[in-house]
């Protein structure tokens, strides 16, 4: 039967690759950390800032088109939409035109004052690590997440139609976990709304003068995230459950 099938088939497509954990599985956890420097120099040694400075945008430079190829990937997969892909580009673009310009400053500088000064900014005004990436990868998780959500919320008219259709006997259970499904994607959808509310705070210049803020927020949608993930898996199953037992009718 058409209906039972797609029923059967969609919640364990979408939910089974949207409950895999984007930071888990598509980057280590050491992409989010800057490699520790191992050029020491001395202060009035212009050349080697500049030459430290060039490897420290290289790095940057290297970890922003991996989060590209990232959303390409995401996107090619038609896991997220070219609007939800165009945002993130959109950051990565920015961020790299950023430090291309601080590079060609840095390269031109005259003084180991100004070198060194350009060095310190690479980390003060874009936080790469410690706030970019982060956030940009949780962004594309809930955009997968949320075109999950979308998806599951897609079956619910076929799932109620077919549970009406079912024996008597079977309507308790059947309804019970319908009403558990409906009750995860209403909590996945205030989640979602939480998170989107984070993400403003999650910036570098909260990062380093407003701490207290950027970890709040931080924190509130790692909670989000969780529970997102939680929710979702969980109307999945219920899903799942459901068209499992209409189809073994």
């Amino acid at each position: 039967m058409k209906l039972l099938d797609t029923l059967r088939r969609m919640p364990k497509r979408f939910v089974a690759i949207g409950m895999l954990s984007l930071l888990a599985l598509s980057i280590p956890a050491t992409a989010f950390a800057a490699s520790p420097a191992t050029t020491k120099c001395a202060a009035t040694d212009r050349q080697c800032w500049i030459t430290l400075g060039d490897q420290l945008i290289a790095a940057r430079q290297t970890s922003l088109t991996g989060l590209g190829n990232k959303v390409t990937e995401r996107l090619n997969g038609k896991l997220i939409t070219s609007d939800q892909a165009n945002v993130l580009r959109t950051d990565v673009s920015t961020n790299a035109s950023g430090l291309t310009a601080l590079q060609t400053k840095l390269n031109a500088e005259t003084t180991a004052t100004a070198a060194r000064q350009d060095v310190t900014n690479i980390f003060l005004q874009f936080r790469i690590y410690a706030v970019v990436l982060p956030r940009d990868y949780r962004r594309l998780y809930l955009d997968v997440a949320a075109n999950i959500d979308a998806k599951l919320r897609g079956l619910s008219e076929q799932l109620k139609e077919a549970i009406q259709g079912a024996p008597a006997s079977e309507q308790g259970q059947l309804n019970s976990l319908y009403n558990d499904y409906l009750a995860q994607l209403t909590t996945a959808e205030s989640q979602f709304d939480v998170a989107q509310s984070d993400f403003p705070a999650l910036t570098p210049s909260n990062f380093n003068y407003n701490r207290p803020a950027y970890e709040g927020s931080l924190n509130s949608l790692k909670t989000a995230e969780q529970t997102i993930h939680t929710v979702l898996k969980q109307a999945g199953q219920d899903a799942r459950q459901i068209a499992k037992i209409l189809k073994d009718k």
